[in-house]
């Protein structure tokens, strides 16, 4: 996806970060960080909606799902929970990754980050599709492949 580098009205902002990160996260969050940012992190707003969502999250080449089960992961390994929740909400909400991908994701970390963290993703998990009201009594699942018993000659 081709970016222009087009200022927003906050002055350094570039439209395409922008609209990026407003489409993941929301106008609300955005307007709220934007309207508590001052002098002293400007800068560090600026950056994060120029690089992070303007040359990240808005390229293209992986999409929006992806990303944000890349993020999960991510976030797991390095124990940033707090980070991860509003992630896994954003997952759920905004970018609408399947529940049965999220599910799988959650078995992953648990696997590779440890049981203690995969435990805590599962709890954060919970909460957030019950705040969510999320019906997670069917599952959109697809039947686990059996492993062939049969030995090659």
């Amino acid at each position: 996806m081709a970016t222009k580098s087009v200022k927003t009205k906050n002055s350094g902002f570039e439209k395409v970060g922008d609209v990026s990160r407003r489409a993941i996260i929301g106008d609300q969050y955005v307007d709220g960080m934007l309207k508590a940012k001052n002098a002293f992190d400007h800068e560090w707003q600026e950056y994060l909606n120029n690089q992070l969502w303007g040359r990240t999250w808005a390229r293209g080449i992986l999409s929006h799902q992806q990303l944000s089960l890349i993020n999960l992961s991510m976030l797991a390994g390095l124990g940033r929970m707090e980070e991860f929740e509003l992630h896994f909400r954003i997952a759920l909400t905004r970018t609408k990754v399947p529940l049965i991908q999220l599910r799988e994701i959650l078995l992953h970390i648990g696997m590779y980050c440890g049981i203690p963290i995969g435990r805590d993703a599962f709890a954060i998990a919970r909460r957030v599709l019950q705040e969510e009201g999320v019906d997670i009594s069917q599952l959109d699942d697809v039947p686990a492949k059996k492993s062939s018993s049969k030995k090659k000659k």
